[in-house]
């Protein structure tokens, strides 16, 4: 069922949403703690649910709970606003949002903050979307996350990232990126552009417990706590030593765009 808000919202009656529900193939669940603001984000994504053939449904943190039967979810955004991922109550909400689906979870946030980025990608989240992405964007890797992809902004990473991979070369010499096999390098590579283990089986040729241990031996190799660090960690290898040296000496908000590391270099890509 859609929700008041969506009804009050665009003022549609029972017949009007009964024909706009023909054809629903999942749900987007969005969390926010403000009403007004779960109202601007419903209507901004409203568009795109529409051509997605999605039906939203919002609600506010501590109403989470009821949701546990919805089905069909395909995807929870959680919009923090100005909140830490760091404050125990916004781990809480996350981690209810989590048990909502097995699908994918992404973050919507005020902050340019680079440990805000990396809890949500060491909490297993899909996607950390700062709220001054243009709409598009955001409406783009909503729909690549979906289809198994990552979308993290890659200069507010790229700085933690860096000191993360020289702490790791320093204390674990023998264990750096350059010890990886021909297949980890290859899956190393599907990891760095968002490709979930299904899809790497499938454009590799192998069993996807197969890619499973090599993602394992993959983040053992290059230090990493989970794979979309393994991934960024092989992201900011590539990236000219000189522009990493000057990104890991600004802050986030001294830098002067906001690109995906982890995700589409065209977001149109088949995934």
């Amino acid at each position: 069922m859609f929700t008041l808000e969506q009804k009050r919202l665009h003022g549609l009656g029972e017949l009007e949403m009964h024909a706009m529900q023909e054809g629903i193939t999942g749900v987007v669940v969005i969390i926010d703690g403000l009403a007004m603001r779960r109202a601007c984000i419903l209507s901004a994504l409203e568009p795109w649910a529409t051509l997605e053939r999605l039906r939203l449904v919002c609600c506010a943190p501590a109403d989470v709970a009821d949701l546990k039967d919805e089905k069909d979810v395909r995807l929870v955004l959680l919009n923090t606003g100005g909140s830490s991922l760091a404050e125990p109550e916004q781990h809480e909400i996350l981690l209810a949002a989590k048990a909502l689906s097995s699908g994918p979870c992404a973050v919507i946030s005020d902050r340019l903050d680079a440990n805000d980025a990396v809890a949500a990608a060491g909490l297993g989240l899909q996607a950390f979307l700062p709220a001054m992405l243009p709409l598009d964007v955001v409406k783009q890797a909503l729909s690549f996350i979906m289809n198994g992809g990552t979308y993290f902004p890659r200069e507010a990473l790229l700085a933690t990232v860096t000191v993360h991979a020289r702490t790791v070369d320093r204390c674990h010499p023998a264990e750096s990126g350059g010890s990886l096999t021909q297949r980890q390098a290859e899956v190393l590579e599907k990891l760095r552009f968002g490709r979930s283990n299904k899809h790497i089986a499938r454009e590799l040729n192998m069993q996807e417990a197969t890619v499973k241990v090599h993602v394992r031996q993959i983040m053992r190799k290059l230090g990493a706590e989970n794979r979309t660090q393994a991934a960024l960690l092989a992201q900011s290898k590539t990236t000219h030593a000189d522009d990493v040296e000057l990104m890991a000496s600004n802050t986030p908000t001294d830098m002067p765009g906001f690109r995906s590391a982890i995700g589409p270099q065209n977001l149109n890509a088949t995934v």
